[in-house]
């Protein structure tokens, strides 16, 4: 039976999967025949182990929050199997591991709950930002945006019903971010995600519907971006589909271009080359390009808002809060706030081609 998911918020205050490391290894012998020892990994509200086997190879096996509707993660699957089906040489995301009995996941009854499991392949690189080395400079961030549209061309004829599910990093549903807004913990910089949900609901959801919609993959951040290790550090990989959506396809740039700051004077330095890099593979029209910043900018708020209402009510050791640091965020606000939406679109135009 599907399971009814209003709340964008409700799997993310959910208690996460506790397995340990020694059910994963049973686990992973048991329903696929691998042998091998387990990492646990950081993740938002699933659980992720690490396997690695005596020969060096090495899966990730995948155990969905008891949250989460069987079919949003059965949408996760055969996307990647769709993706694979495709055998784009430019393309490289997680491979789908089949179970001994034959199927793409896997039933776990621990307790009371039930968690649907999966294994896929792991794909080697280095994660963007983890080394001074694979950090984003002009050439990697074209190489992302062209990367990101090569991706959601293969993604444009996939459909299916678990793509609508209900999900706080869902941009069409932004403006649900207004009832957390009080757990921001600085004034100014709450009275400034409330701004920029503002202009959202005024200038950008007005146009959602005159827009090309597609599956995308939504969550193009520094820990799902891999980059290649044989020393020309292009953009090799792509992990973690589990905030994919049916949404506007530019809501996929935003997403990614909320990620590349810099040091650098203008904050929009790396994601002009990241929208051109894109440009270059899918043009962008003119309504999309027009409120490419606003998106920017509600990303970046709800990154805010989400990591100081997690604050509230999660341990003070949560793993998710150690890696991701609130003041980058905040920071980046502040200054995206202080550029124009006419200045920042006016930018996009002009470093895109055949956008009509």
């Amino acid at each position: 039976m599907q399971k009814k998911q209003d709340n964008p918020f409700d799997i993310i205050l959910s208690e996460t999967p506790v397995f340990s490391d020694e059910e994963a290894k049973e686990i992973a012998k048991y329903y696929y025949n691998i042998s091998a020892s387990t990492t646990n990994l950081v993740s938002e509200r699933d659980q992720n182990f690490l396997l690695k086997t005596k020969d060096n190879q090495k899966f990730v096996l995948k155990i969905a929050n008891s949250e989460e509707d069987p079919i949003v993660t059965e949408f996760q699957i055969f996307a990647l199997v769709h993706i694979n089906s495709k055998n784009n040489k430019n393309i490289s995301v997680p491979k789908v591991i089949i179970s001994k009995d034959g199927k793409n996941s896997i039933k776990l009854q621990k307790g009371n709950k039930s968690y649907t499991t999966r294994i896929v392949s792991y794909l080697d690189g280095v994660p963007l930002f983890a080394s001074k080395e694979s950090e984003p400079n002009p050439s990697i961030a074209e190489g992302m945006g062209l990367y990101l549209a090569r991706l959601g061309k293969s993604l444009k004829d996939f459909s299916h019903p678990g793509s609508n599910q209900s999900l706080l990093w869902d941009m069409k549903k932004a403006l649900s971010i207004r009832e957390i807004t009080h757990h921001i913990i600085s004034n100014p910089i709450r009275t400034m995600v409330e701004e920029v949900l503002n202009e959202f609901e005024d200038y950008a959801m007005p146009l959602f519907k005159s827009l090309r919609w597609q599956v995308i993959h939504n969550d193009m951040n520094p820990d799902n971006v891999l980059i290649d290790t044989s020393g020309t550090r292009n953009v090799c990989g792509m992990i973690d589909f589990g905030d994919m959506v049916y949404s506007p396809l530019i809501i996929d740039l935003a997403v990614a271009a909320a990620y590349l700051d810099t040091d650098d004077e203008d904050p929009m330095f790396l994601m002009n080359y990241f929208v051109s890099g894109y440009n270059k593979e899918t043009p962008l029209k003119t309504k999309e390009l027009e409120i490419l910043f606003d998106l920017i900018k509600v990303r970046v708020a709800t990154t805010v808002a989400v990591l100081d209402w997690r604050k509230s009510f999660r341990d003070k050791d949560d793993p998710y809060l150690e890696i991701n640091s609130n003041d980058k965020s905040s920071l980046l606000l502040e200054r995206l706030m202080n550029i124009s939406r006419e200045e920042a679109t006016h930018n996009f135009k002009n470093l895109s081609i055949n956008y009509d």
